[in-house]
């Protein structure tokens, strides 16, 4: 049944280590990429709802995981996918730390400050009512409700009786009113 005319060569790598050599070879990661590249943008942006560009950076991590990887790998796939699920599942932990700020940022602004501009009116208003007030006035507003010193303190550190103290202090404040009204009061010409 041989035909005389055909040279009949050996190969010089058995069939058997042949197929052992190149199920030994890793596959092509680019060939893999556009293989699986649906499938895991799926699960990572359908099944864990990862935005898609964040998606696609999740997809580089796992085939840089999968060409640094140095065990044996038996299901691709299976590998590729559960890699990418483990990637999602991490993208929200670190996620979760973070808050990003709204959209509309510049329309908001610090609770803190909303009544900033007529807190500072009343201090500046506050400032310019105790400079008309006399010096021992203001010494005795000062020492009363800025250090928060009692009636019979003032009354020590003024030298003076605490009858007298208690009628310094509510006849000054009296006259902190009267300036400060008069000052923020709205003038209607006549």
């Amino acid at each position: 049944m041989s035909d005389p005319n055909v040279l009949e060569v050996n190969p010089g790598v058995p069939e058997v280590a042949m197929e052992s050599s190149v199920l030994t070879q890793p596959p092509d990661v680019g060939m893999l990429y556009e293989q699986y590249r649906d499938l895991l943008m799926h699960v990572a942006c359908r099944k864990f709802r990862v935005p898609d560009a964040d998606g696609e950076n999740l997809m580089q991590e796992v085939f840089l995981a999968y060409m640094q990887t140095e065990a044996k790998v038996e299901n691709t796939k299976a590998w590729l996918v559960a890699a990418m699920c483990n990637a999602s599942r991490h993208y929200w932990r670190t996620q979760a730390r973070t808050e990003s700020l709204p959209e509309n940022i510049g329309d908001h602004s610090d609770p803190v400050t909303h009544g900033l501009a007529d807190r500072f009116a009343i201090m500046l208003t506050l400032r310019q009512a105790l400079r008309y007030l006399q010096p021992r006035c203001r010494e005795t507003l000062y020492l009363h409700y800025f250090e928060g010193r009692s009636a019979v303190d003032v009354a020590r550190e003024l030298d003076t009786t605490n009858r007298y103290a208690e009628k310094l202090i509510h006849n000054c404040l009296k006259r902190v009113r009267e300036i400060y009204f008069s000052i923020t009061s709205v003038k209607r010409p006549s």
